[in-house]
């Protein structure tokens, strides 16, 4: 995948502790004015896009964001500054700020959102609000609804990873620990879990994210329809059908409410689908591109 496609830009936001930059990849020329977000999950990086970025990048220019404490981006001072979603009595988390100021950056008035578990929560929130500038929504293995189960399940998964003495060491655990990611081929598998990896200051390697990551969060479920209910924009999900994050019912009920939700399964994938097959590249590109 050859680097003039994309470039990799910071821009610096105000967080607990100080300024923090925050890394994205930007991908396509300046004069496209069609502006696509893409968000990753929990333990994920802006690497994740880097092949529907590639297949859209004619039609958009992309941004695919390090949410703070992973990537290149900046770790974050206190854990409790890691949650993500609006808080109960409503205060707005880092993470909103971050990502207003992104399509700021953008000089877009309107975006297209692609976000993957974590960074599909983020998109329905934002969607939801009034005058939001996202224009159409794309949802990987996310809904407004997730179990308490499933959370806690997704926090293990994360803080299970330690350091390894060798980069294959490291690869071989993200192949066996995310099984359920995919369907990949044995190529994308292996840049899948490379980008997953960063080499420490003592030549040992570890997963590329804070481990705090998964500290300070709100236990229980995550429950958001009353957000879902406001959407407005034309929204397609992308479920993984043995997902322990987005259950059939929640699927049924957001194809029936809110913005009634377009829907592609893929039969023997759980959390998450990886955007790198034809199907659900094709699927993505027709979505956003018609009128």
């Amino acid at each position: 995948m050859g680097n003039e496609l994309f470039q990799d830009k910071y821009l610096t936001v105000l967080a607990g502790g100080g300024f923090k930059k925050v890394c994205y990849r930007e991908w396509g020329t300046p004069n496209i004015k069609n502006v696509l977000i893409c968000v990753h999950g929990l333990s994920r990086n802006r690497l994740d896009f880097d092949v529907i970025a590639a297949a859209l990048s004619s039609h958009y220019r992309i941004l695919a964001v390090d949410m703070p404490g992973r990537g290149n981006s900046d770790w974050l001072d206190q854990p409790e500054d890691y949650r993500y979603l609006i808080s109960k009595d409503n205060r707005f988390p880092i993470f909103h700020n971050v990502l207003t100021a992104l399509i700021a950056r953008s000089e877009a008035d309107r975006v297209d959102w692609i976000g993957t578990s974590m960074g599909g929560l983020l998109g329905i929130e934002l969607a939801s609000k009034a005058n939001s500038p996202i224009n159409k929504l794309v949802l990987n293995d996310i809904g407004p609804f997730v179990s308490a189960e499933g959370r806690a399940a997704n926090a293990a998964l994360a803080s299970a990873a330690g350091t390894y003495d060798s980069k294959e060491e490291g690869v071989q655990f993200v192949l066996d620990s995310k099984k359920a990611f995919g369907p990949f081929t044995p190529e994308a598998a292996q840049k899948f879990a490379g980008d997953s990896l960063t080499r420490t200051d003592t030549g040992k390697w570890r997963l590329h994210y804070d481990p705090k990551i998964v500290m300070g969060r709100e236990p229980g479920a995550t429950s958001i329809w009353q957000s879902w209910e406001k959407i407005s924009s034309p929204v397609l999900t992308i479920w993984g059908k043995e997902s322990t994050l987005l259950s059939e019912n929640t699927v049924s009920k957001m194809k029936t409410t809110g913005p009634r939700t377009e829907l592609l399964a893929i039969d023997g994938v759980g959390h998450c689908p990886g955007l790198t097959t034809d199907m659900e590249i094709d699927k993505i590109k027709s979505f956003l591109l018609e009128a």
